[in-house]
């Protein structure tokens, strides 16, 4: 085999094994941003949940809200509380529903499935952290109103 053949071999084989490589560390990587996002958007539960406190005591106090503006539709107020309330609550469920479902060992799947699996994974805790951002904002402007 001449010295240019023994190269490109070489190459080929080395290629080879490098593409094998990334193909494990791709899954692994995905699967790191995963928990990443995870993790960010669990940051953004403390504002979340906060939110949900100071909705249910508004909720307990309107009437005394009341007293100090005479103009307040307790009952449209108790109405888009409540509806904000169970807005937080839905996407705070989803990220608990997106956790206990969420499996970050691969044992017995391929590098490929594994990959795809958290690419999946990927997409659904990005939707949970849009649907945070989304209702957080929303709660933070209708709550400006009570300071």
């Amino acid at each position: 085999m001449n010295f240019k053949k023994k190269l490109l071999l070489i190459a080929l084989i080395s290629g080879i094994g490098i593409s094998g490589c990334r193909q494990e560390d791709d899954y692994k990587h995905i699967r790191k941003e995963v928990i990443d996002l995870h993790d960010e958007v669990m940051s953004k539960n403390d504002l979340l949940v906060g939110q949900e406190m100071r909705i249910d005591t508004l909720l307990r106090n309107l009437d005394s809200l009341k007293r100090s503006n005479t103009q307040m539709d307790t009952v449209t107020e108790r109405k888009n509380l409540a509806s904000l309330l169970e807005a937080l609550q839905s996407a705070e469920e989803s990220m608990n529903s997106w956790m206990h479902n969420f499996e970050p060992d691969t044992k017995g799947k391929s590098d490929k499935e594994s990959a795809d699996y958290f690419k999946g994974e990927k997409r659904k805790i990005k939707q949970v952290d849009s649907l945070y951002e989304v209702r957080t904002k929303q709660a933070a402007e209708y709550l400006s109103r009570f300071k």
